[in-house]
């Protein structure tokens, strides 16, 4: 199941954009004074990055009025990185982008302002640019407001209100909130009938993982239950596949290892999804790397240097991030044993600070002793755990990890067991460097 989907910094994005043009600072391309200060900011082509550089350009512009130049300026202070985070100056800029009518800026500080992820939370005053913004027929607006009603992200969670929201976003040309929105309705049994008919107003307006989301559900029974929902499945996995979405491999390999209509075969499975990997599915190749490190504990064996082949075989399916990430939790589930651990955590330490969610997630999938090590360290080092380095989550380390996990940043269920990957995965990440 899918789940809250929060966007990049702009910064990121607008590098990508900058990217395209070749070369970047030819006098016919013209670039503007943002594109060539997050050229700066993160590297492009020949331009080497200096983040001060480039931060120092977009403030000089934004000071003349430019509100790109504010936006890009805030979004690249709310978050930090190539240069420090300073909260006030980025909402300073920010406010001066929404002042300049920039439709970028409302959305993103109104995300923040209600998420109260990078900023306090000022839920009147997010909803209030948002609004506005869909008042001008601003589709990704309506999402955003939409999904913080859906998931109760600083608002009281309200189905009704998403609903409408998402409706008026579909309106405006985009589908992806009656997605959602049947998606969550689908997985809470709420209404399994009203869910499908979303979900198929989503796919038929061109959102295909909407299909490959019905085929789950009918996979698992969510859809009329037993055998009436699992009938449904080939027909949406025949949508799916029509309309492009990779996903659907996985679901269907997923279905044959654990015997669902039909007999469990791990091997089968191994074989569909290298078959559709090798046929560029990227969706798949990743799904199949992660599942021969790990092995599955029942009818797909663990194998590490199988892995290790494949990614070497088919790189290029995979991006530079991926690669180097994908070999470094493979070398990691290669060694589980206690006298490996210190050694590996120093060797790791560089790629743990620039890891995502997802890349905490599968280190600890890759070697749980290790990820449990690698957090009791880090407990130890703030004077949170005073136990044995040993990767054991016996009784003194999980009461460590409860008093941790209150500080996390997120909407972390701490409660329902801290050994949750998600947030094991927010430890490992956040632990670096304190």
């Amino acid at each position: 199941m899918s789940r809250k989907i929060w966007t990049k910094p702009l910064g990121v994005v607008a590098l990508a954009l900058c990217t395209v043009s070749a070369p970047l600072f030819a006098d016919e391309t013209k670039p503007d004074v943002t594109e060539r200060a997050q050229a700066l900011v993160w590297g492009s082509g020949d331009v080497k990055p200096d983040p001060q550089a480039g931060l120092s350009m977009l403030e000089d512009a934004a000071a003349q009025g430019d509100p790109e130049a504010a936006l890009a300026a805030g979004d690249l202070l709310l978050w930090g990185g190539p240069v420090a985070a300073d909260r006030d100056r980025a909402v300073g800029y920010l406010e001066q982008a929404v002042e300049a009518g920039s439709w970028d800026a409302h959305r993103l500080l109104g995300k923040q302002l209600i998420g109260g992820w990078a900023l306090p939370r000022d839920t009147a005053r997010g909803v209030d640019l948002l609004e506005t913004q869909i008042a001008k027929g601003d589709a990704k607006a309506a999402l955003i407001l939409g999904e913080a009603y859906l998931y109760g992200t600083g608002l009281p969670r309200d189905y009704a209100k998403a609903r409408d929201l998402f409706e008026t976003a579909a309106e405006a040309g985009d589908a992806t909130g009656l997605w959602k929105y049947g998606e969550t309705l689908m997985w809470s049994q709420r209404d399994p009938k009203t869910a499908q008919a979303f979900l198929e107003r989503a796919g038929a307006a061109g959102v295909d993982g909407a299909y490959a989301t019905l085929a789950e559900g009918a996979m698992y029974g969510y859809l009329g239950g037993g055998k009436v929902s699992r009938a449904k499945f080939d027909g949406y996995a025949k949508a799916a596949r029509a309309a492009g979405n990779e996903r659907i491999e996985v679901l269907d390999a997923t279905r044959r290892i654990w015997g669902i209509s039909m007999r469990g075969d791990g091997k089968q499975a191994v074989a569909q999804l290298r078959e559709a990997a090798e046929a560029g599915n990227k969706t798949a190749a990743r799904y199949l790397v992660g599942l021969l490190r790990d092995g599955n504990s029942y009818n797909v064996r663990r194998d590490p240097k199988g892995a290790a082949d494949f990614l070497e075989a088919h790189s290029d399916l995979f991006t530079p991030e991926e690669r180097a990430n994908y070999a470094m939790t493979i070398r990691v589930a290669r060694h589980r044993h206690d006298v490996d651990f210190a050694p590996l955590a120093g060797e790791i330490a560089p790629a743990r600070g620039k890891m995502n969610a997802a890349q905490a997630r599968d280190l600890f999938k890759a070697n749980p002793r290790l990820a449990v090590y690698l957090i009791q360290k880090d407990l130890a080092d703030k004077g949170l755990y005073r136990g044995p380095l040993d990767g054991f989550a016996g009784r003194g380390t999980l009461r460590a990890m409860e008093r941790a996990c209150g500080g996390l940043s997120g909407d972390m269920a701490c409660r329902d067991g801290v050994l949750a990957p998600e947030i094991v995965g927010a430890m490992l990440r956040e632990g670096w460097g304190s």
